[in-house]
């Protein structure tokens, strides 16, 4: 079996299929300039929650996935109820240069399989991170990416970090969606009013 790019580990050509639908569905929003890049741990495991596959009529996503989803394009200033589509969600989210990406490049089983994949991929991240994404900002979101915190400052990103109280963003209330978002924001602003 072939071991995967995305996740390191043995995988079926179903799960590289897969893999490179989210790849394909993702860079058809990402940005040629990266103002901010959102980091999440690994892909939800319904297909219909992956944050770029914008919902077609007649799908759903799950009520997490919603929520997680409208999160993030809050990032934009704008609530998600005000476009017509997903779709255009997602357009305005690039348009801001807001990109959303993952550690892990597929769904992880558990909890343990999402920590060995998070340490097995964060150097590979790191490299993406520097020689393709070339972000200003990271902006983490889970909790469990404090393990990646390191080797971000080792490579330089301390300073262009967005953090909540000095850890990633844990996206579980509105409140904290809030902070995130405004912490987006500002960073966004600065880079406009610098850039003018």
């Amino acid at each position: 079996m072939p071991v995967c790019d995305g996740c390191g580990a043995q995988v079926d050509d179903a799960h590289i299929r897969a893999r490179i639908e989210r790849l394909e569905m993702a860079t058809r929003f990402r940005p040629i300039h990266i103002q901010v890049l959102v980091l999440g741990v690994a892909p939800p495991a319904a297909p219909e929650d992956y944050f770029y596959r914008a919902a077609q009529q007649g799908t759903e996503r799950s009520p997490g996935g919603r929520y997680f989803f409208d999160a993030l394009i809050h990032c934009t200033g704008e609530n998600s109820l005000r476009f017509a589509s997903e779709a255009e969600a997602l357009s305005e989210f690039q348009r801001r240069g807001i990109f959303f990406t993952h550690v892990v490049e597929c769904p992880a089983a558990n909890a343990t399989e999402r920590q060995a994949a998070i340490a097995r991929c964060a150097p590979s991240l790191v490299k993406r991170i520097q020689f393709s994404y070339k972000p200003k900002h990271l902006a983490p979101v889970w909790t469990e990416l404090q393990a990646v915190l390191p080797l971000l400052a080792a490579a330089g990103w301390s300073d262009r970090l967005i953090l909540d109280g000095g850890q990633p963003f844990e996206l579980v209330d509105k409140s904290v969606a809030a902070r995130f978002a405004s912490a987006v924001s500002e960073k966004l602003t600065k880079a406009v009013s610098n850039s003018a």
